[in-house]
């Protein structure tokens, strides 16, 4: 009987020493809030030192296709109009240095209809303001897909539809044209909602939902599909989390969890950030906005931004926020 307390006693311990993951002191800077009263379920990329943001859910959960652009250099918005689209949530939005590529995404409140999952795939031109209609998605696996460029193609991961996927497409820019890359067995598990950033070539993906939210972390170069396992976020899993990535670090903000069916749902309040370096991960502590999920994140000049999202009530928030490292 002594013996089974000091084994109690033991996993004890290491169970501590696990969950003994390093906090980090982030100053945030508080920007210009989104003019139109904030968004849910938007999506975000940044091209030429600005951001742009589409879409989401507005304050009073209608869904909307229009196009802001923030600007940090006045910390000021300005609306770009009404993409030539339906309106969606959880969209996918990505640069390639040049243009947005924007589309994918729900656009109705009717779950397991196809016609909800869009396909369709956009190009927008900020210099010119045109918009071009572009080969859509072959799936409709089309809910919060990650996406991002490299090498003249862009990279769709993921996503959801009628069920969890571990699909990968490839765009061509040059041929306007998706092709799928040949299922890997080394890659994430097929999940809902999670969330990646591209940092030094290697885009880091994990987090999402399948039955239970997962704590999964991999980095991969998909040239290659070559992947590999990283140190798993602390704490709880979570899903539709927003992601970006600094010079140095991948930053992870709120989310939701979700314990299986018969749970409820925990929107996290706190953020933390991913160090490739170390493959270690350090809590941040509590967003300014409280808690949120659906939330956008992107990157300009090596800037973390991250905010917009609803909290555990519905509450659409419009605050926009920096990190300073």
């Amino acid at each position: 009987m002594r013996k089974n307390k000091w084994y109690i006693l033991l996993l004890a311990v290491l169970l501590a020493a696990c969950t003994n993951v390093p906090e980090v002191s982030i100053a945030t800077h508080t920007c210009a809030v989104h003019p139109a009263g904030g968004r849910a379920s938007a999506c975000a990329c940044s091209l030429n030192g600005k951001a742009y943001v589409f879409g989401g859910r507005d304050t009073v959960g209608n869904y909307r296709n229009d196009l802001w652009q923030y600007d940090p250099a006045t910390d000021s918005w300005t609306n770009l109009g009404n993409a030539p689209m339906k309106k969606r949530v959880n969209a996918t939005m990505v640069s390639d240095g040049t243009r947005l590529f924007i589309g994918l995404g729900y656009a109705a409140k009717h779950a397991y209809n196809d016609s909800s999952y869009l396909r369709d795939w956009w190009s927008y031109t900020p210099s010119t303001g045109e918009w071009q209609a572009l080969d859509s998605f072959p799936t409709r696996n089309t809910v919060a897909v990650c996406s991002f460029a490299q090498n003249n193609y862009i990279y769709a991961v993921y996503g959801f539809g009628w069920g969890w996927t571990r699909d990968i497409w490839r765009y061509s820019i040059a041929n306007n044209s998706w092709e799928m890359l040949p299922d890997n067995r080394n890659r994430a598990e097929a999940v809902g909602g999670g969330c990646g950033a591209l940092l030094n070539g290697i885009y880091y993906f994990g987090t999402g939902y399948r039955t239970y939210n997962e704590t999964q972390w991999y980095g991969t170069d998909l040239a290659t599909d070559n992947w590999h396992k990283c140190a798993s976020i602390p704490g709880k899993g979570r899903e539709v989390s927003a992601c970006a990535a600094s010079n140095d670090f991948i930053y992870l903000f709120g989310g939701r969890y979700f314990g299986g069916d018969m749970t409820g749902g925990e929107i996290f309040n706190t953020y933390m950030r991913y160090s490739p370096d170390k493959d270690s991960w350090e809590w941040c502590g509590t967003m300014p906005c409280g808690r949120a999920e659906n939330q956008i994140a992107f990157t300009i000049n090596g800037k973390v931004y991250f905010g917009l999202g609803e909290d555990e009530n519905g509450h659409v928030h419009n605050s926009l926020y920096r990190i300073d490292e």
